[in-house]
């Protein structure tokens, strides 16, 4: 089996992915919110920082079978689940800088199996917005440290850096008189500080040091889109690769880059 651990699965989020060109998985991943408000803290000009509480939850399928979508369904084939607990604050600095601190705590198991981890997970993240003329542009800047601990084999942890920028712009699809649809796309880069091992062809060890990811999505200005009881920020696709070619996703993008 390749040596990424399952534990890890909330930290790529939704998606497709391969590794090695010898296992696929796909992951769900559900964040709702179960509280959001104000934090006590006020900065220059009263701009005060917000903080909510998430309650993340996995599922990862293994078995894919793309020639029988509806068996892919089969209960039998979730083969891990986990459920945890996120906080993060958003503190404005400036009215163009500001950074959120993020910490997750989630416990997860094998189906069917006594294997079971708990993963834990830290984060800074950074954005600078600006904008010309009808475009709204972001930097943003993260590090953090994600890892687990199983009670079979031992735990393991790897801390990353990344950097992208992100664009919004008006378009006139699916635009409404009382609400404007966006366009977001994104591009970002991380890299692994301690190395992500993989097991590669021919049962070799490969190391993913870094990777790349583009994506596009669909919102609308100032309120959520909604589907039957969901919300989302934005909707789109975004796509992973390590230039190795050992690690690839296609995962859907619900929010933005400065979100956890």
């Amino acid at each position: 089996m390749p040596t990424v651990h399952w534990a890890y699965a909330s930290y790529f989020g939704t998606g497709w992915y391969e590794i090695s060109d010898q296992q696929s998985a796909f992951i769900a991943n559900f964040a709702p919110k179960l509280r959001t408000g104000e934090a006590s803290w006020a900065g220059v000009d009263h701009r005060k920082a917000t903080y909510s509480i998430r309650v993340p939850l996995t599922v990862g399928v293994t078995r894919l079978d793309f020639e029988d979508v509806p068996g892919i369904l089969d209960l039998e084939n979730f083969s891990t689940v986990s459920a945890g607990l996120r906080a993060d604050v958003d503190v404005p600095v400036t009215e163009s800088f500001s950074f959120r601190p993020s910490a997750q705590l989630s416990y997860g198991t094998v189906v069917g199996e006594s294997e079971y981890a708990w993963t834990y997970r830290g984060d800074v993240r950074g954005r600078y917005v600006f904008r010309t003329g009808e475009l709204d542009l972001a930097l943003i800047g993260a590090a953090g440290l994600v890892g687990y601990d199983a009670n079979r084999g031992s735990d393991d942890s790897f801390t990353y850096a990344a950097i992208g920028t992100e664009f919004s712009y008006p378009v006139t699809w699916f635009s409404s008189s009382d609400s404007q649809t966006l366009f977001y796309w994104h591009l970002l880069y991380t890299d692994f500080l301690n190395r992500m091992e993989v097991e590669g062809r021919s049962n070799q060890v490969a190391e993913i040091t870094n990777y790349w990811q583009a994506g596009f999505a669909f919102g609308r200005r100032d309120k959520p889109l909604e589907l039957w009881f969901f919300r989302f920020d934005r909707l789109g696709l975004a796509y992973d690769i390590s230039p190795s070619g050992d690690l690839r996703g296609l995962k859907f993008i619900f929010r933005s880059l400065y979100e956890p």
